[in-house]
């Protein structure tokens, strides 16, 4: 090969890698265009992005915005993300070393019949191209997030079915870390934290929860803490007929949680404290069905606390248990112990429910606190 020969294949290699490079920095200058067109058009009108920024390994989001029928906002996004490690295709998994989700926000709303009537999501497909992806699913390689945070989110739920009268209740300084997330679901250990606190006219609660969970069998082990929760902004779920009206009031929660073959054991204590009643208050009216004069009186000689230990234990299987009733009627029937109120009194005398409510509660303790029941549910 001569001297002018390998000049020609210099400059013709110079030229096309040019021609490559140029290729390159118009698809990345044109890629949030091209992106945004794309996945616009795949996710619906509804759907909109401001901008798409494509680097080696990362992909950032801005502004990702979900809307109603009537236009409102009720999904949010104002930046995403996602940082892959391309290594892992070699091993035939698809491996996301972060995802890191800022400032979402969503809008939750339950209708009269405890539907979900808010967000409402896109049809992706149709049934056949459904079918196709589950064909496609058997094939396609697992997914491994390796660390997913998200930043100060919020989220406002209404609930139109449970209280009276609907009831928002809003969410915020959501910060949650979740670590070694598998799709599908296995049975590795998949870490969280999670950090948020809900306003309210009384004041702002904190929540706190940490704990492990093996996704694929629902087995886990979690600590869960609440402060300062007011409970005069669920007034709606829990006051009835008789029921006395609350100016003020707190409850402070703590619960240790394992669940292990879909069986959950979980023993806390709550204390119910710094309640006071509206003016007018009469010895007939009751609070979360218990006399006022007898909570009254327990919580001048506790120091204005009521504290309640209790524990939630069922089979998540078993279509009969309920979370949230277990929860309550352990709670319910504690408050009443502390009151000092003998089984055959809890039924017949505080509840109203007869000797056949009496015996149910001496059984499995069913039947009884309606009021708190609708708080927590």
């Amino acid at each position: 090969m001569t001297v002018r020969d390998r000049k020609i294949i210099l400059v013709s290699s110079a030229a096309v890698a040019c021609f490559l490079l140029v290729v390159v920095l118009l698809l990345v200058k044109y890629a949030n265009t091209i992106a945004k067109t794309g996945i616009e058009k795949a996710l619906g009108k509804d759907f909109s992005i401001e901008r798409i920024e494509l680097k080696w390994g990362s992909v950032r989001v801005q502004n990702i915005v979900m809307k109603d029928k009537a236009g409102k906002e009720i999904v949010k996004v104002e930046g995403l993300v996602v940082k892959a490690d391309f290594m892992g295709l070699i091993r035939q998994k698809y491996i996301f070393s972060s995802v890191l989700i800022e400032r979402p926000y969503m809008y939750v709303e339950v209708d009269k019949r405890g539907g979900l009537a808010s967000p409402v999501f896109p049809s992706m497909g149709t049934a056949a191209d459904k079918q196709k992806k589950g064909t496609d699913r058997a094939v396609t390689p697992p997914a491994v997030f390796k660390k997913i945070v998200v930043v100060n989110g919020s989220v406002d739920y209404l609930d139109r079915k449970s209280p009276e009268v609907p009831v928002m209740t809003r969410v915020r300084d959501i910060n949650m870390e979740i670590r070694d997330l598998s799709l599908p679901f296995s049975n590795d250990p998949t870490r969280y934290t999670l950090r948020a606190s809900v306003p309210a006219s009384g004041g702002t609660a904190s929540v706190k929860s940490e704990g492990t969970v093996k996704l694929a069998s629902s087995d886990m082990e979690s600590a869960a803490q609440v402060r300062g929760l007011d409970i005069t902004h669920f007034k709606h779920y829990y006051r009835r007929r008789g029921s006395v009206d609350i100016k003020r009031g707190l409850i402070d929660i703590d619960v240790r949680a394992r669940v292990v073959s879909r069986k959950i054991h979980a023993p806390g204590r709550a204390v119910i404290r710094g309640l006071e009643f509206a003016s007018g208050s009469g010895m007939g009216d009751r609070f979360m069905g218990m006399p006022i004069n007898l909570v009254a009186a327990f919580l001048k000689k506790s120091g204005d606390q009521l504290p309640v230990d209790f524990v939630i234990a069922g089979d998540l299987d078993n279509p009969k248990f309920n979370i949230a009733e277990n929860f309550v009627n352990r709670l319910s029937f504690g408050i009443a112990e502390k009151l000092g109120l003998s089984v055959k009194d809890i039924g017949e005398s505080v509840f109203g429910v007869g000797a056949e409510g009496t015996k149910k509660i001496g059984e499995g303790i069913q039947g009884i606190g309606e009021g708190i029941k609708k708080i927590f549910k």
